[in-house]
Formats: C-alpha cells, structure tokens, sequence
C-alpha cells in the first residue's frame, strides 16, 4: 500500500531497535524509498528449531515500485544478511563499498540469488534516486565499513552505522577529522550506533589482540586454532601475521571462513603469502607446533566448524591434548550457553582454552562510552536518535548524548517500526508502519508463528500425548481404543498401569457421549481432551499437549 507523496523525509526503522542484528532501515523522501542496510540476527533459546531471524520489510516490499535501491554500510551478517530474501521480492540495484559487495555476492550466489551491484569507494559520494548520499570511512571489525550523510532538501541526516574511535585501528587517518567537519557543516538529524553505550571508557584498539596472539602463538608447543566471525578479516589477517612471524602454516575451516577469505584476498584486503597456506587435509603432514587453524564456531553454532571440533565430530581434524583453542569474539547475547558448552567439550577433549573471559583474544567493534560521547560532540546533531542496541542501550546512549551537550527535547528513543520526519531541520514522530521478525525454518520463511513456536515449547516442556479411539459411523460406539501414546511425558513401558488408568477415564467419558446420542466429533475430542486433561494433572501436575485422534467407520 503506497503512503503517497507525504511531505518531509520519513526515517523508518525495521530491525535494529531494541535487540542485537536484524539492522534495516528506510529513507522515503518525494515518493521514494531508499533501503539501507538489510541484516539478520539469530534466534534466541525460546525460538525453538529456528535457523534465522529476519526483519520484517513488508512494507517496503508492498511498496517495490517506488524503492530505488538498497545501501549496505559493510559486510556483517547483521547488516547484509537479510539480502537473499530481500531481493527476491525488491528487484532493485545494491550500493556499497568493494568488500562489502564481495562478500554479499558470495552470500547471494550461495542463495541463487542475482543482484545488480555499483561499487562505492569511501570517501565517495553517489545518487541513489533523489537521495544525494556520502560515504565516510570508518573503523570496525572489518574492512570497508562506512558511515553514510544523506542530503536532502529538509535536512542533513548523519547514520554513523557500526563504528569506533580506538587509535591505531585501520580507517584514513583523516576519518576523525571528517567528522568534525561534518559537524561544522552541520548535521541536523544523527542516527548513531549504541551496542556499547552501556561499557565506561573507550574500545582496545585491535593491537591489543595482536598482542596476545603472538604470545600465545610464541608459547604454544602444539597446534593453535582459533575460532573467530568468518567476516572479520581484521583479525583474520592479524593472526595469518603472527603465524607467519612464527613459522606456521595456516589451513581455514569452515564454508563462511574459506569464502570471505577468497574475496579479502582478491580485493587485497588480506594479504597472506600462498606458501603459508595450505589445505586442511595437509595438517597431517607437518608437526603440531608447525601449523595454526582458523574457523568458524565462536558463538557455538550447531553445525559449525569448532562446534563440530569440540565434539570429536569434525571430519578432519579433532582435539588432541595440549592444542590450544582461541575463541576470538564475545558471545552474542543469547549464545553464552551454546558457547559454553564447546568450550567445556574442549577441555572434556584435553585442549587449552583462551577467550574473552580469561585473556586479551577479542576487542569489540562498537564505540564505547567514551567514544560515543566524542563522536557526538564532533559532529554536534540538531537532533538526536540513538540506534543498533537493545532499549537500555539506545536508553544509555541518550543519556551519553544529553551530557554530550544535546538538549533533552532534541533526542528521541525511537523502537522497531516507529516514523520519523525531518522536515525543515526539525525532527518530528509520525506514527508507526508494521515492522517485525520474520523467522526462517528450513526452506521455510514466516510461515513460524507465535502459534507454532507456542507449540514447540509445550512439546519441549511437557511433551505429548495421543489419544487414538475409533468409533462406529451408525451408532458412536468405541469399536477400538482409546490407544494413548506418549512422548516426552512419561515412558510407556514404565507408566503402563497409568496410561491405563487414563484411558478408561477417557472411555467412560464417550460411554457418557454415547448414552446421550452425542456424536459430532468436535464433542468426541472435546471429550477426550478435558477427561484427559483433568486426570493427567490430577495424577502428575503436568500439562502435555494432548491430541485427540478420533477414526470413524
């Protein structure tokens, strides 16, 4: 459904407010629609048997024909994710800048999905439809990763997307600097990213890891392998570095890892000699303390390389006493369990184990405090929206920015759906369009609920149980059952005299049905439930999903 042609330049966000990932937003502005950033996120331990959790961009894609293209700030699943599917319902061109692109490619190849790309080099500047954007380069994770001004009739509007400030870290020299005189310029609309507004002080710089690494890699006497986000080439390289200083071959495991990889080393963004790098099915062919390992598996998920590893599952290489495992990254809020539990499988298996925890193997992306302070000071925003963060978040880097200078009527704590104007440099609330999470299963998408994921959790709670009775078409009468099967409720072998006991009560409360004349299904398995129902809770103080199963002929 078209919103018209409403004046002023509406800012929309459809993930990334109030949670971790899933980042998207839209600027509309004289009827069209510009898509920045499309990101994913993961499920959290209540969604049950989901792969993938997506924003929810229905609203733009009920409006494709007014939307001219989609802007990625870099290439983290939680910003490019989401592409797949997005495209495949908004044929429009992707901006970005070189490894960015490079990296969404892969992903979007992996899908059988094709995309229309235009290169963007930062700094740089393009016009997308009537959107006049900039791209400032900044410091994060990863390579490539900018900031982006748009320009508009109504106003400057700044979306610093994910960055730091640490000294040191790759980014121009000038990248600061840039920011300053954005500000001086004038900014009248910043949407800037609050991950860790809630932590003191500034971000490590990345050559705090480098620090590390080369002692571990100096001490160790048996293999390395280190597990970090496939996308993260910054470390990536510093570990290929402090491998090569001392005298190790390198193999990467994992699909994610060896993909991103290829594309860093084409675009020279990694920079790794072939002869230290060799396939993972040569590790047999050097000493221990000759080679290091680099993989996917820092968050624990299922099927990843270091989960795999942990479990003696992996089909090339496993544990053996004394190798020493790294887990480069935090845990993202949600997989500290299924983090824990590899690491605990790695010392099950006789490992060594360094992580964030217990040694300087990680430092984040995000600004910290201090840094979130200094950027809103450099650039000193009319108005100001904190973004990227779950509420306390977005509720801390307010605050930051009201200490910052920003008055207190000029920050508004926006969330997931809500509409902003900018409109003759002043900004305004404006309603709110749909906006969501769509969860992927399998091949399928959305088409998990609240219904079903209620579902899941009584099964995984209290299990079920199924009552199978056949009765006769002419007269109602039981002709076999109730038969009760269990599953996740109580052993059927253990519990006979019980399910027993069950199903007679089940059988007299359709004897009852009978001897009223009552034979409409819905009342047979209304029967059953409730005659069930009472006795199980009675007798177990549980609540199984109960299925009725009613056979006439």
């Amino acid at each position: 459904m078209s919103q018209g042609n409403p004046s002023g330049v509406r800012i929309i966000f459809l993930g990334g407010l109030g949670e971790i990932g899933r980042n998207m937003m839209t600027v509309e502005m004289d009827g069209r629609i510009l898509v920045v950033d499309a990101g994913l996120s993961f499920p959290n331990e209540e969604m049950l048997g989901v792969d993938l959790v997506l924003p929810d961009f229905s609203y733009v894609s009920s409006n494709a024909d007014r939307c001219d293209g989609v802007l990625l700030t870099h290439g983290h699943e939680d910003h490019v994710g989401a592409l797949s599917w997005f495209l495949r319902e908004v044929d429009v061109p992707v901006y970005g800048t070189p490894l960015t692109l490079g990296m969404a490619k892969r992903r979007l190849d992996s899908f059988d999905v094709d995309a229309r790309f235009i290169e963007i080099n930062a700094p740089g500047e393009a016009s997308i439809g009537p959107f006049k954007c900039r791209l400032l380069a900044v410091s994060h994770s990863i390579p490539d990763a900018v900031s982006v001004v748009i320009d508009t009739p109504e106003g400057r509007i700044l979306y610093t997307s994910d960055f730091k400030l640490a000294d040191g870290d790759a980014a121009p020299a000038s990248y600061v600097e840039s920011f300053g005189e954005l500000g001086r310029q004038g900014v009248d609309l910043m949407l800037s990213d609050s991950t860790n507004a809630e932590r003191p002080g500034r971000t490590p710089s990345e050559a705090v890891v480098g620090v590390a690494m080369r002692e571990i890699f100096s001490s160790s006497e048996r293999r390395v392998i280190v597990a970090c986000f496939a996308s993260n080439l910054h470390r990536i390289q510093g570990v290929c570095t402090v491998a090569e200083a001392t005298g190790r071959k390198v193999a990467f495991i994992g699909r994610s890892m060896v993909a991103n990889v290829e594309v860093g080393r084409e675009l020279g963004y990694l920079e790794v000699s072939d002869d230290t790098l060799i396939d993972v099915g040569e590790l047999s062919n050097y000493r221990p303390e000759e080679v290091a390992v680099i993989c996917t598996g820092s968050q624990g998920e299922p099927l990843s390389a270091l989960t795999l590893i942990a479990a003696g599952e992996h089909r090339s290489i496993s544990i053996e006493p004394g190798d020493m495992v790294v887990l480069s990254a935090s845990p993202i809020p949600g997989n500290e369990a299924a983090v824990h539990r590899v690491i605990n499988g790695l010392y099950r298996a006789g490992a060594e184990v360094c992580h964030s925890e217990n040694s300087n193997v990680h430092v984040s992306g995000h600004a910290a405090a201090d840094e979130l302070a200094e950027m809103v000071t450099l650039v000193k925003p009319k108005h100001f929206v904190p973004v990227h963060g779950e509420y306390r978040h977005l509720a801390h880097h307010a605050r930051i920015a009201e200490r910052s200078g920003i008055a207190r009527s000029d920050i508004t704590v926006i969330e997931d759906g809500d509409v902003l104007v900018l409109e003759g440099g002043h900004v305004r609330s404006d309603g709110r369009v749909r906006a969501g999470t769509v969860l992927v299963d399998g091949l399928g998408v959305g088409d998990v609920g609240p219904v079903v994921l209620r579902d899941r959790k009584t099964l995984a709670g209290d299990g079920i149980l199924i009552c199978v009775v056949t009765i006769d078409s002419q007269d109602g009468a039981i002709l076999a059952g109730p038969d009760l099967i269990s599953r996740g409720f109580v052993y059927h072998g253990e519990s006979q005299e019980f399910l027993q006991e069950a199903g007679d009560r089940v059988a007299d409360a359709l004897d009852e049905l009978g001897d009223d004349q009552v034979r409409e299904w819905s009342s047979i398995k209304k029967a059953c439930r409730n005659s069930l129902g009472e006795i199980v809770w009675k007798r177990t103080r549980r609540r199984p999903m109960i299925l009725p199963i009613v056979m006439e002929i």
